[in-house]
């Protein structure tokens, strides 16, 4: 799950030397809120669309959006987990990608990313997911695996966001729909489960609580 993998073919970035007007119309046809500038295959910096619609339709692109000497992008190589913050940060639905030597090599969507990771993690829909609560001293995934295995099932995927109060809130995909002995488990371990979904031996199996899980994701 590297950058190189996830560039698309249906868009293209903008040349410094396009009008703002001819920008924001193609854009606007693609259904974006931002696309990278490129000059002489040279990232230059990112147009967007409602930053657009206060300049003059008449300029050009590099008359109207300076140069960054560092705008946000991804190298070949990066994997979807590096990606993810750069677009968090940058507050932005895509990148562009790019390679050693700096030159523009395509865009990657963030929609993409989500749906890939949303695939893998749920893996074809078999298996409970937990959620647990813990704080960041106390997180040990080979740890946590070998209290899993123990009880006869196998982690195929975890996700890790930050609670409002700073704790970890660990998202773990398993193979079995069997959670009870890993519940107890856990629960001996003073670690908190949030909740549980797709469950066979649980109350929270329901279609409702899985989208719910998610939700922190924005997929």
């Amino acid at each position: 799950m590297i950058a190189s993998q996830f560039i698309i073919e249906h868009l293209c970035p903008l040349r410094t030397t396009d009008s703002v007007e001819a920008a924001l119309l193609f854009m606007i046809e693609q259904g974006v809120t931002e696309l990278p500038i490129v000059e002489q295959k040279q990232l230059y910096n990112y147009a967007r669309l409602s930053q657009l619609g206060t300049l003059p339709k008449t300029q050009k692109l590099y008359e109207s959006i300076p140069k960054n000497p560092f705008p946000p992008a991804a190298k070949t190589n990066n994997h979807v987990y590096e990606i993810l913050p750069v677009l968090a940060a940058n507050d932005l639905s895509l990148l562009a990608v790019i390679d050693e030597k700096g030159q523009f090599l395509g865009i990657i969507e963030q929609k993409s990313i989500n749906k890939h990771i949303a695939e893998s993690f749920t893996y074809r829909g078999m298996g409970a997911i937990l959620v647990l609560l813990m704080h960041d001293r106390d997180f040990a995934p080979s740890t946590l695996a070998r209290w899993i295995e123990e009880n006869g099932a196998k982690i195929l995927g975890i996700m890790i966001n930050h609670t409002s109060d700073g704790q970890l809130r660990i998202n773990i995909k398993l193979n079995s729909i069997q959670v009870k002995a890993i519940l107890a488990t856990l629960h001996r371990q003073k670690i908190v489960v949030e909740h549980v979904f797709l469950a066979e031996d649980h109350d929270e199996n329901d279609k409702k609580a899985f989208d719910i899980a998610f939700k922190f994701f924005d997929i």
